[in-house]
């Protein structure tokens, strides 16, 4: 099974922002790299896949980031997915520079 990897990067704004939103039969991977947060800043991190009895994207992982970070990089294993989406919201603290990578399979 080959890999394939996708990397970018986005700065936050306030808003929910798509880090990628990709449909495809695989398994998908991802890491958000917050090296550049600071004391005060807090970043939401949701992830989702499609509900394949419904068609329906779902909310699979919801999760807070806050602070300075001492391991700077935010993994998402690996799920098998139809359709698979990550985003990034602040919701405190400085708007702030991610980069992030996406593994398929």
């Amino acid at each position: 099974m080959a890999v394939t990897f996708v990397d970018g990067n986005v700065t936050t704004n306030g808003t929910e922002q798509s880090l990628f939103d990709v449909t495809a039969d695989k398994h998908y991977a991802s890491w958000i790299f917050a090296h550049n947060m600071q004391a005060g800043d807090t970043i939401q991190v949701r992830v989702y896949t499609k509900d394949q009895n419904d068609g329906v994207m779902r909310k699979y992982v919801d999760a807070a980031i806050s602070d300075s970070q001492t391991t700077p990089a935010f993994y998402i294993p690996y799920i098998p997915a139809k359709q698979y989406k990550v985003s990034i919201q602040r919701t405190a603290g400085t708007d702030r520079a991610y980069t992030w990578l996406r593994a398929e399979a």
